[in-house]
C-alpha cells in the first residue's frame, strides 16, 4: 500500500534520517525523468518525433535535444509538446511531474483553459487563441 504524503512528511519530521530512509519505500518516484516519460508516452500513443515537430512550433533540433535528455524543457514547452501530441490530461501531468513542474490545476484560470484545450484536443494555436481572449499568457 502506498504511503500518504502527509504521513511521510510527519515521519520525516519525527524520525532520524537513517531510520526514515530504511523504513520507507520510495517506489519509482526518483526514477521518473522527462525523457523516459516522454518516450513511454510517445510509444504508447504511436507518436513520432516528426509529429511533435510539425505540431509544436518547436525546432527539430530542440525536440531531439529534449528527447535525448540533453535539454530540459520549460513548463510551457512541455505544454506545447503535450498539445502537439494530442495526449490526455493524465499524460500531460505525467510529463510535467517528471520534469519537476506542477501539474495543471483547475483553480488556475490559465491552467483551466489549457486543461479544457487538452480535453477538447485543441491545437497549440487554438489554445493560444482561447488564452489570449481570456487575458492569459499564451503558451510559448
Amino acid at each position: 500500500m502506498e504511503e500518504k504524503t502527509t504521513d511521510l512528511s510527519k515521519a520525516l519530521n519525527t524520525e532520524e534520517l537513517e531510520s526514515y530512509l530504511e523504513s520507507h519505500s520510495f517506489g519509482d518516484y526518483e526514477s521518473m525523468n522527462f525523457p523516459l516519460s516522454l518516450d513511454k508516452i510517445m510509444l504508447a500513443n504511436n507518436i513520432k518525433a516528426s509529429h511533435i515537430i510539425k505540431n509544436s512550433a518547436l525546432s527539430k533540433s530542440y525536440i531531439y535535444a529534449i528527447i535525448s535528455g540533453s535539454k530540459t524543457p520549460s513548463r510551457d514547452k512541455i505544454l506545447m509538446i503535450s498539445l502537439a501530441m494530442s495526449i490526455g490530461l493524465k499524460d500531460c501531468n505525467t510529463l510535467l511531474k517528471s520534469a519537476s513542474y506542477r501539474e495543471l490545476h483547475p483553480k488556475s484560470k490559465r491552467d483551466s483553459i489549457i486543461i479544457y484545450a487538452i480535453n477538447k484536443k485543441y491545437s497549440l494555436t487554438e489554445t493560444n487563441i482561447r488564452l489570449d481572449a481570456a487575458g492569459c499568457e499564451i503558451v510559448k
